[in-house]
């Protein structure tokens, strides 16, 4: 059993991920994840759930990211206990042990690998407007985890089953990262909520990125480590393909494939995305040019041709 804490943000993105709102909907569907439990949650459905993530975070509004992600996994070998109901009770005695309490909650398992694993989306902003104390949380997590695997006798992998288990997990979020992805950025705010993150790294001699590590803070691994696909160079050519343009433009600090770099946030804000393109879509169909009027060319015309007086004497 291992326990992760991935990145804090909104409710719309760490719901949206961890409910495959914005995976490809062949590969993802309904039976590779499941929501195995809830608690102050009105609806099962996406918006509802984000809607009662975002009532609950607005009673402490001082918190920006109100949302917390927690991904806990298991060695294969216990798999065959490992049922919904099984897991809820480790995920609650899990949130016990680091004090999540008196909040919103959503737990969903995902079935796409062979790993088994559950996310835990939990509010920030408890049930009476104060902060969830999140002080010493990574201390807190690695004795909940070793006190819970010693109770159930769960198993406690080798760090080489560990290091090959990591390069399994990350392969297929990278690649669902990947679905329909135009840029760098795009990437790696996708990548955000799966608990990944990107780095660069430049060619000495020219200064250009030349490769790229994904990191999940356990461990780091050069792309083409987990999958050739991976390299820099092929990822960067399929997000300009899927951008519908020649060649990229990267930067050495952050490199994208776009002609305009997206200002990065930690969080992609989906709803902001979707009306900025409606609003260039419509921006598109109404702009109009410099007009043309008829009557206004034919007097300059006229005025063109009008002889010019001769300067003289007057009499």
């Amino acid at each position: 059993m291992i326990a992760k804490i991935l990145a804090k943000g909104a409710a719309a993105d760490i719901v949206g991920y961890v409910m495959r709102e914005f995976h490809d909907k062949e590969q993802f569907t309904d039976d590779t994840w499941r929501v195995i439990d809830s608690d102050g949650i009105l609806g099962n459905d996406y918006r509802r759930i984000v809607d009662s993530f975002d009532i609950g975070a607005s009673l402490n509004k001082r918190i920006s990211k109100p949302i917390g992600h927690i991904a806990v996994s298991f060695d294969r070998v216990d798999l065959p206990r490992l049922t919904d109901e099984f897991m809820v009770q480790l995920a609650k005695e899990y949130m016990e042990c680091m004090g999540i309490r008196d909040t919103q909650y959503l737990i969903v398992r995902h079935l796409e690998t062979g790993s088994p694993h559950f996310h835990i989306v939990y509010n920030r902003v408890n049930l009476h407007g104060k902060a969830i104390d999140e002080s010493n949380n990574f201390d807190k997590s690695r004795d909940a985890t070793k006190a819970i695997k010693l109770k159930y006798g769960l198993t406690f992998s080798p760090k080489k089953k560990l290091y090959e288990d990591a390069i399994a997990e990350m392969k297929p979020k990278i690649q669902a990262a990947m679905y329909r992805c135009k840029s760098w950025d795009e990437f790696r705010r996708r990548l955000a909520p799966a608990g990944i993150t990107v780095e660069f790294y430049n060619d000495r001699d020219t200064g250009k990125p030349q490769g790229i590590r994904f990191s999940d803070d356990d461990f780091t691994f050069n792309g083409s480590k987990i999958d050739r696909a991976f390299s820099y160079k092929r990822l960067d050519k399929f997000f300009a393909k899927n951008a519908g343009i020649r060649e990229t433009q990267p930067q050495q600090s952050a490199p994208i494939s776009v002609t305009t770099k997206v200002k990065e946030s930690p969080v992609a804000n989906v709803v902001e995305s979707i009306i900025e393109t409606g609003c260039q879509a419509i921006g598109g169909l109404f702009q109009v040019g410099p007009g043309y009027d008829p009557e206004e060319q034919s007097f300059i015309n006229r005025m063109k041709k009008k002889p010019k007086k001769k300067k003289g004497r007057s009499l």
